[in-house]
């Protein structure tokens, strides 16, 4: 039997140091937003390469969840016509990373993660999302069900009594041809596991 049962979801935009530049046709200002330059893996946890980052810790012997949420500093470098270069920072709010629905029986627990958040430095910014139904038991095993965005990348791990991680999903948009604009609308992949 598990006493301890973690879940980690992060959100990052994978493979990459910075997004393909844009440039402002009546300034000639090239803009790049900086990306996390890291592939999937559960332990970039607090490294700063993460858009957002949530971790659920469900101890079964204390009855209670534990929650965690984080957001990275989003980078935009911006090159001006004359070559001048100038940084931007920000960080966007962790107000829309939260857990929901939290319901106990004897010896399983159900939950809701979600994770909205947006680009801390263009004003009214599609947000990147996910929602997880998640059905977790003493005996180790996890229930999930969820939906995110297409872009970027998404990872969603558990971890028993500090074992290893096992991957329960992943989501590149390398693979799938999605771009920033998948985070405008709806959700568009769902899954279950």
């Amino acid at each position: 039997m598990a006493d301890i049962i973690k879940i980690r979801g992060s959100v990052f935009i994978g493979g990459i140091l910075y997004l393909p530049p844009t440039q402002d046709p009546s300034t000639g200002t090239i803009y790049e937003f900086q990306g996390d330059a890291r592939e999937f893996t559960p332990y970039a946890v607090n490294t700063g390469r993460c858009r957002v980052e949530q971790e659920v810790v469900i101890d079964f012997v204390k009855r209670r969840v534990t929650t965690f949420a984080n957001t990275g500093v989003t980078i935009l470098r911006l090159t001006a016509s004359d070559g001048s270069v100038e940084y931007k920072y920000g960080k966007a709010s962790i107000e829309g990373i939260r857990v929901e629905d939290e319901m106990w029986a004897e010896d399983t627990v159900a939950l809701t993660m979600r994770a909205s958040a947006s680009n801390p430095l263009i004003a009214d910014s599609p947000t990147v999302d996910y929602l997880l139904q998640v059905v977790a038991h003493r005996n180790g095993s996890v229930q999930m069900k969820g939906s995110h965005d297409g872009f970027p990348c998404f990872e969603f791990y558990k971890q028993v009594d500090f074992g290893h991680f096992e991957l329960l999903h992943a989501h590149d948009y390398r693979k799938t041809g999605d771009t920033p604009a998948a985070m405008a609308g709806d959700m568009e992949y769902h899954f279950e596991v």
